[in-house]
């Protein structure tokens, strides 16, 4: 783990992200079989885009213009993804759950349950015309967009992308002032790397901890 988490902030900041509605009461009995069945249902994601800067041509020397971050977080995991764009469109909301979240999940036998997103056109429409509809239907992912103004779908891609920000972006934007997307996105994949490393441990340290009896000495 010392090898991936180059930077200690990734450790220190890395917060266990609990969205409001994933706190769930359950006996101490049935705690194990109660996560082992929501694995197997699927997990819950966020996905939300942000705009972080505008880089402009400075003299002969072009900027690459607007540049965009779409963020998607697991709700069960916290684990969390990120990819640097120039547009907002249907199809880079489309690219990183293909080219990221899908195959990591795969990787580790998990599924996708659903993914929340905002009620926009990059993740709205109809199917087979809209391609995030789309794909989100060929694999059986199910859509939920928000329907209420105000309703708090993003909270955990807004504390992601303060992180990012903190630890990836405004430290890329002091070093350089003229910034390409793909020195920038290798940035954001070495800090993705290990924050969700540190994620994954904690999420096994929480699952694998012994239940005390009730008779041990507990420190409160």
């Amino acid at each position: 783990m010392r090898n991936l988490v180059k930077t200690p902030e990734v450790a220190a900041e890395a917060p266990r992200f609990a969205h409001p509605s994933a706190e769930a009461k359950t006996e101490p009995g049935d705690k194990k079989g109660k996560q082992d069945a929501a694995f197997n249902e699927g997990h819950t994601l966020f996905q939300e885009l942000f705009f972080f800067c505008m880089v402009k041509n400075v003299g002969d020397v072009p900027g690459v213009g607007r540049i965009y971050v779409e963020t998607v977080v697991d709700r069960d995991s916290g684990v969390a993804f990120a990819k640097v764009y120039s547009a907002i469109n249907a199809m880079n909301a489309v690219d990183i759950l293909s080219s990221r979240v899908v195959p990591f999940f795969k990787r580790r036998g998990a599924g996708i349950k659903e993914i929340h997103t905002r009620k926009t056109s990059e993740y709205c429409g109809l199917p087979p015309a809209h391609p995030f509809e789309t794909y989100l239907a060929a694999s059986h992912i199910q859509h939920l967009p928000m329907e209420r103004p105000g309703e708090p779908y993003n909270y955990l891609c807004e504390q992601f992308y303060r992180l990012l920000q903190r630890n990836v972006f405004h430290p890329a934007l002091r070093r350089k002032f003229q910034i390409a997307l793909d020195d920038l996105q290798k940035d954001v994949d070495t800090f993705v790397e290990a924050y969700n490393v540190v994620q994954l441990n904690n999420d096994n340290r929480e699952k694998n901890a012994p239940h005390p009896s009730a008779n041990f000495p507990v420190d409160v």
